[in-house]
C-alpha cells in the first residue's frame, strides 16, 4: 500500500493542475489564440493595407496643380529648325543674328498648371470594384486562417485529452501491476510459487513504467505547444477535462456544406477578384478624356527689337498667357496588350472556378465520410461497456485463481494485459469518435454541436 501511494504521489502532480493554474476551456483556448496569435495579427496588417489602398485610389484622382517659377540668365542666340528635345536640349527663345552673341539676357517666368483625368469610360469604378474586391479577399484570408488556427488548436487541445485519459489508464495499469507483484513475491518469499514469478513480475511492473514515461513525454510536448498557441504561461494553464462522452452516442442532425464556410467565401472572393481584374483591363485600354488649364507671365530684357538691355528688366513680369482646353488620349498599341492580359486573366479565372469546386467537393465528401463513420463508431460505443466489464471480471477471475494457486503467472499477466489494452481501446474508440464529429464540424463550419462534447453541465 505504501508503494502504490508513493506511485500516486508521484504522478498526479503531472495531472493535476497547478496551484496557480487556472481552467482552460477548449473554447477559451480557439479564443485566446486568435486574440494573440503573430500570424493573425500580420494577415490583419495586410487587410488594412487593402483597405487603405481606397483613400490611395481617391487620392490619385485629384486634379493635378503644379505651380512653377525660375529666375534665368544667359546667352540667347536663336536658330530656326527642329529637333527632339529629350529633355536634354535646354530651349532657347531669341532672334536670329549673323553671329554667335556671347552678351548675357535674363529672362523670368511664372507658370501655372492643372489637369484633370474627368472620364476615362469606367476605369475608376473598375479601380474601386478592383479593390474592394482585394478587401473581401484579405477579410475571407483572415477568416480561413482563424478557421485553419482554430483547427490546430483544437487538434492539440484533444490531444492532452486523450493523452491525460491515457495517462490515468497507465496509473491504474502501475498499481494493479504494482499489486500483483507484491502477491507474486510474497508467494514466491513463502516458497508457494518459484522465484521466476518474481522475475517476470518485476518485467511486467519496468515495462509499465516506460509505457507511462513515453506518454508522459507526449503530454509534456502538447502541453507546451497549446501554451505557445494561446500565448499562456505553461505553468499557469491547465486544460478543463470535462468530456460528456454520453453525447456520442446521440445520432447527429443531417446537415450540409454551406456557402458562407470560410473556405469557400475565400475560394469565392479571389474569384471575383480575378473576375473585377479582367474588369480594369479591358477599360485602361479606353480612351482618357482630360481638362488642361494653364497660365503663366514671363519677362526678359530683350526688347521688341531683340537688342540686349539692363539685366534687371529681366527680372519683372511683362507678358501673360492663359489656355484652357480639353484632350482624349489613346493608345491604339493598348488594345492588342489588352486582349493578351485578359486572355492571360481569363486562365487565372479558370483556376479559380476549378479550386472553388474542388474545394466544394472536398467539404461534402468530408460529411458524407463522417456521417458514415460516425454511424459505425457508435456501435463500437455501444460495445465498449460489455467489453471494458468483461476484460476487469476476467482480471479479477484470473488474480483470485493465482493467489489460490489454480493459474500461473502467464495467465495472469495476459489477463492484465487483456484488461489494460481494453482501457485503451475504450480510449482509442472515443477518440475516432470525437475526431469524426470534428471532421463533420469543420466541413460544415458548425462547431456549437462539437464544443457541447466538452462544456460543463
Amino acid at each position: 500500500m505504501k508503494r502504490t501511494l508513493f506511485l500516486f504521489l508521484l504522478i498526479f502532480p503531472i495531472l493535476g493542475p497547478p496551484a496557480t493554474a487556472q481552467m482552460l476551456s477548449m473554447e477559451e483556448a480557439v479564443e485566446s489564440t486568435i486574440n494573440h496569435y503573430p500570424t493573425l495579427a500580420a494577415q490583419r496588417s495586410a487587410l488594412e493595407a487593402f483597405r487603405a489602398n481606397l483613400q490611395v485610389l481617391r487620392d490619385n484622382r485629384l486634379p493635378n496643380v503644379r505651380l512653377h517659377d525660375q529666375v534665368n540668365m544667359g546667352t540667347a542666340n536663336g536658330l530656326s529648325g527642329s529637333y527632339f528635345s529629350l529633355g536634354l536640349i535646354v530651349p532657347t527663345a531669341g532672334g536670329r543674328r549673323p553671329d554667335n552673341s556671347a552678351e548675357l539676357a535674363s529672362g523670368n517666368i511664372a507658370l501655372a498648371t492643372a489637369d484633370w483625368e474627368a472620364y476615362n469610360f469606367g476605369r475608376f469604378e473598375a479601380e474601386n470594384k478592383l479593390a474592394r474586391a482585394d478587401i473581401a479577399v484579405g477579410e475571407s484570408g483572415l477568416e480561413r486562417e482563424q478557421f485553419n488556427l482554430r483547427q490546430v488548436v483544437i487538434n492539440t487541445y484533444l490531444d492532452l485529452v486523450w493523452l491525460g485519459q491515457n495517462l490515468k489508464i497507465e496509473q491504474q495499469n502501475l498499481a494493479r501491476v504494482d499489486t500483483a507483484r507484491r502477491i507474486i513475491n510474497n508467494l514466491v518469499f513463502n516458497g508457494i510459487r518459484p522465484g521466476l514469478d518474481s522475475s517476470l513480475a518485476a518485467v511486467e511492473l519496468s515495462r509499465a513504467r516506460l509505457s507511462y514515461y513515453q506518454l508522459q513525454e507526449e503530454y509534456r510536448r502538447a502541453n507546451v505547444q497549446l501554451a505557445t498557441l494561446t500565448g499562456r504561461p505553461i505553468n499557469e494553464m491547465q486544460i478543463d477535462t470535462v468530456f460528456n462522452a454520453r453525447l456520442l452516442l446521440g445520432e447527429p442532425l443531417p446537415s450540409d456544406v454551406q456557402s458562407g464556410h470560410p473556405l469557400l467565401r475565400y475560394r469565392d472572393n479571389l474569384l471575383t477578384r480575378q473576375n473585377a481584374e479582367i474588369d480594369l483591363i479591358r477599360k485602361s485600354a479606353l480612351p482618357r478624356v482630360s481638362l488642361l488649364t494653364s497660365v503663366w507671365a514671363r519677362g526678359t530684357s530683350l526688347d521688341i527689337d531683340n537688342n540686349f538691355g539692363p539685366l534687371g528688366r529681366g527680372f519683372g513680369y511683362s507678358r501673360s498667357n492663359f489656355l484652357v482646353g480639353v484632350a482624349a488620349t489613346v493608345n491604339l498599341t493598348d488594345f492588342k496588350r489588352a486582349k493578351t492580359r485578359t486572355n492571360q486573366q481569363q486562365w487565372r479565372v479558370r483556376e479559380a472556378t476549378s479550386l472553388l469546386n474542388v474545394e466544394k467537393l472536398q467539404l461534402q465528401n468530408t460529411v458524407t465520410m463522417a456521417d458514415s463513420v460516425m454511424a459505425t463508431i457508435r456501435l463500437a460505443l455501444q460495445e465498449l461497456p460489455v467489453t471494458l466489464r468483461s476484460a476487469n471480471a476476467a482480471y479479477q477471475q484470473r488474480l483470485s485463481l493465482y493467489n489460490n494457486g489454480i493459474e500461473n503467472i502467464l495467465a495472469l499477466t495476459d489477463a492484465l494485459q487483456l484488461l489494460t489494452r481494453t482501457e485503451r481501446q475504450v480510449i482509442e474508440v472515443q477518440r475516432r469518435a470525437v475526431s469524426a464529429r470534428l471532421q463533420k464540424a469543420y466541413a460544415t463550419s458548425d462547431f456549437d454541436p462539437f464544443f457541447q462534447l466538452f462544456r460543463r453541465p
